[in-house]
């Protein structure tokens, strides 16, 4: 019988703030700089719980609230604008439409809650996953990654996402297959732990994330297998 828990992580080993469950989560304003890009890969779909949208907003005592529809009797617990803050005018801010889905960094080697609230990040994602070959394989990993770089600050700043086709590495899907179950977006519904697992009568809510074409119809994204290619980043 030992003093330390089987699961503690050595000092010597992986970086220790990469298993907080609050750097599981990436939103792009928060964690890129100017300048900086990071690299991930799409993980499941919308059917597998992998992937919500919908509305949300930060309450008056600072907790986010998610939706999967826009939100009735909301203008007394939606928190301040920046301005309302900054300049005491008490202005109250609204739901915003956000987009979240798992992906698996490159530099964390990690699986993470991406959030897109910008309407131009969610266009170029739209616009990538349009494209014929860019796809999700039957293991739940895409065939590509994507590399997502900020330039600029305030509101100066821009984003670009470009993507890659590559398919993932056969210990990529393995890990993927491990921990899938263990994650489920939909509890960010109800303010829950998105990494405690799938509930015994979970499924999504909402509509599915969809794509445009240029004809203005929306899609759902196809889940298909493509010709082989190397494998990895």
């Amino acid at each position: 019988m030992g003093f330390l828990p089987s699961d503690y992580r050595s000092t010597s080993g992986a970086n220790e703030t990469s298993s907080s469950k609050s750097n599981l989560y990436f939103e792009p304003g928060k964690r890129l700089k100017d300048g900086e890009s990071t690299t991930f890969r799409l993980c499941g779909l919308y059917d597998t719980g992998h992937v919500i949208a919908g509305w949300s907003y930060f309450t008056m005592d600072g907790k986010p609230r998610r939706f999967p529809k826009f939100p009735d009797n909301y203008a007394e617990d939606i928190g301040l604008t920046w301005e309302g803050k900054t300049n005491g005018t008490g202005e109250k801010d609204k739901p915003r439409y956000f987009l979240s889905f798992v992906g698996l960094s490159k530099e964390e080697d990690e699986f993470l809650i991406y959030t897109f609230q910008r309407k131009d990040l969610r266009e170029q994602l739209e616009e990538i996953l349009a494209l014929e070959d860019y796809q999700t394989l039957p293991s739940g990993l895409a065939n590509f990654y994507l590399t997502l770089k900020r330039k600029g600050t305030k509101e100066n700043t821009g984003y670009t996402l470009t993507p890659t086709l590559k398919i993932p590495t056969k210990a990529d899907e393995n890990r993927w297959a491990e921990v899938a179950e263990s994650i489920w977006l939909p509890a960010l519904y109800v303010s829950g732990d998105p990494f405690s697992g799938k509930p015994a009568a979970g499924r999504p809510e909402g509509l599915p994330p969809t794509h445009r074409d240029a004809l203005g119809a929306d899609h759902e994204v196809a889940t298909s297998a493509p010709e082989a290619m190397p494998a990895g980043w």
